[in-house]
């Protein structure tokens, strides 16, 4: 027994030791060679390599650089290289790797050297090898340094509360000695959920003495985690710059031209960063919190009022309450209704109204209930109240509906079957039934049928309820009136109500991606179809938009941990295929019975 724990040790020693990944860091500058003035890329890149699965980047924020070779640093960020899957002879190789880059900028010519020096990754000491960047004079035909013919700035808050929803301006100055080709913006965000890519907007503007042709990016941002979250954008440009064969264009290239001009000379690709920026994102405080907060956040009044101040018993009559001001109205909920037994309510339709265009942080939401009185009287409506968080007040606000007096008068109703007079005049002779005739309530009217006796049949011979037909053609004609109501209203609603419309968009979208991953019997045209049903299945649930969101992104909505992973797994394992291009049927198996799991769980 003895031996054979000691044959086992040195087996799972080595079991541990092929489950560990490889861990390569590597140092370098781009370019290597620069003129003074401009500015190069210190690139530290860590890499993970296994043989098992797939490693888990941890990431690194710091770099612990104690010298500098004498150049200056700035902008610091994390660049990730992605996950890469290759196979050999059969043998699978799975790697993952991330760059910290840092903007190096030398004070004079000569060569900068930045030392070897070591930092903690996953409990080890690594140790960073030294790289060089050599400076040169600026020739004469040189045109001035890149940094102060194109750059980035990024106009967005310090501090946010956790759900508070805001804007944000990314700017690119373009010098008009600069002539683009094409551009692309990246953002990877994390901490934040964020609107589709806008078009951009160009401008003029004067910044340093000098003239910029500018383009600006306005995003609406709301955070979903607390504590510093990095803000970042990444823009890759073809630009030509000054002296690179400055022959002018035949469609232009003079002042008032498009910026997207230069369709003759060299091109060359330009990677720009945002300055390193964080948002200090702060936790709603849980003091004094009002119960039915529903997530409002920004700055709010309210006003209501109603359709009628008199009405009958059981005859409805509407109250719209709206809310205007200046917040996330996409978290915004119709206010409660406090449960009265004088009292019928329903849940309000909602419509939002912009203050201006494509504005979705400032104007009004109203919402519309039906109230109908349960009995006669001078009626109050019942308490609704909405609460919100005030961020420069930085405290709840509760706001109750004003008290409104509704006159409501007796019904006169009675039974909307007929009712048959049996009087008898004076002289003894008898008179024809007439049915007693009075209006319907709007109720009543959705739930009666408009019934027209038959002119042939008696009318107290009790016949004609006993007909099977009767009751058909009745339960027929309500069905086929309730439906036309449900259509009615529900194209309504489409019309009205933007957010009712983009989950009934989401919806339909759902339905057509799971069909198609359903159906999928190849890996290529599998993955792609389940990430957009998960997308969509969220975006219905949410009511925002996830169609471009990141697994992390999904995790951070209320779903079990089982779920979280499952996300991740397939999430994982589709990037996996994209690279390497590999799959089994028990793969595709197994993804899709993951895929109905994680539907089933939203």
């Amino acid at each position: 027994m003895q031996r054979h724990k000691l044959i086992l040790l040195p087996l799972l020693c080595l079991v541990a030791l092929s489950a560990t990944a490889e861990v390569t860091v590597r140092a370098l500058f781009n370019p290597p060679r620069v003129m003074l003035g401009d500015r190069a890329r210190y690139i530290v890149e860590i890499k993970e390599t296994s043989s098992t699965k797939m490693p888990e980047v941890e990431e690194v924020k710091t770099l612990p650089i104690s010298r500098t070779g004498g150049l200056q640093l700035s902008n610091g960020r994390i660049s990730k290289g992605g996950q890469q899957t290759s196979i050999y002879n059969g043998n699978a190789t799975f790697s993952v790797s991330q760059q910290l880059i840092i903007d190096a900028q030398a004070p004079r010519t000569g060569e900068f050297t930045i030392p070897s020096y070591t930092f903690q990754y996953r409990g080890e000491t690594l140790r960073v090898p030294a790289a060089t960047l050599e400076a040169v004079e600026r020739t004469a035909d040189a045109g001035p340094p890149i940094d102060e013919l194109i750059f980035l700035k990024l106009d967005a808050p310090k501090k946010l509360y956790v759900g508070q929803t805001t804007k944000i301006v990314l700017k690119m100055y373009i010098s008009e000695q600069v002539n683009l080709r094409d551009l692309n913006l990246e953002q990877n965000n994390d901490g934040f959920t964020m609107t589709d890519q806008p078009d951009h907007q160009e401008s003029a503007e004067a910044f340093n003495g000098s003239r910029y042709r500018v383009l600006k990016w306005p995003f609406t941002i709301t955070p979903i985690n607390t504590g510093n979250q990095d803000l970042n954008f990444q823009v890759t440009v073809g630009a030509q710059m000054p002296g690179q064969n400055n022959r002018q264009s035949p469609f232009g290239g003079s002042r008032g031209s498009s910026i997207f001009d230069g369709f003759f000379g060299r091109t060359e690709q330009y990677t720009l960063h945002t300055e390193p920026n964080q948002v200090e994102v702060l936790p709603l405080p849980t003091t004094n919190k009002p119960d039915h907060f529903s997530g409002a956040i920004g700055s709010f009044t309210l006003k209501a009022d109603t359709d009628r101040k008199e009405t009958v018993q059981g005859e409805p009559i509407m109250l719209s309450i709206e809310i205007s001001g200046e917040g996330n109205f996409d978290r915004i909920s119709g206010p409660s209704i406090a449960k009265s037994d004088h009292w019928r309510s329903y849940d309000p339709e909602s419509k939002f109204t912009p203050r201006s265009k494509n504005d979705s942080l400032q104007g009004t939401k109203r919402f519309d209930y039906v109230m109908i009185p349960e009995k006669a009287g001078s009626l109050g409506l019942p308490e609704a109240t909405f609460s919100y968080f005030d961020t420069v007040a930085k405290r709840y606000v509760e706001m109750k509906v004003p008290a409104i007096q509704i006159e409501v008068s007796p019904s006169n109703n009675r039974s909307a079957s007929n009712i048959i007079s049996t009087n008898t005049p004076p002289n003894g002779e008898a008179i024809i039934a007439q049915p007693i005739q009075y209006e319907l309530s709007i109720e009543e009217s959705l739930l009666t049928l408009d019934y027209q006796q038959d002119a042939t049949t008696a009318v107290d011979d009790g016949s004609i309820i006993s007909r099977a037909s009767f009751w058909t053609a009745n339960a027929c004609a309500a069905l086929a009136l309730t439906g036309a109501c449900l259509i009615t209203q529900r194209k309504k609603r489409l019309t009205e109500d933007p957010a009712f419309a983009a989950r009934h968009a989401a919806k339909q979208e759902l339905t057509v991606a799971r069909k198609a991953a359903r159906a999928a019997n190849e890996i290529e045209s599998f993955y792609p179809a389940a990430q957009k049903a998960i997308r969509l299945a969220f975006t219905v649930q949410t009511g925002h938009n996830l169609r471009a969101a990141t697994s992390s992104e999904i995790s951070y909505y209320s779903i079990s941990d089982a779920t979280v992973k499952e996300i991740q797994y397939l999430f994982d394992a589709a990037d996996a295929h994209r690279f390497s291009k590999s799959g089994s049927s028990s793969d595709l198996t197994k993804a899709k019975a993951a895929l109905e799991r994680i539907l089933k769980a939203i």
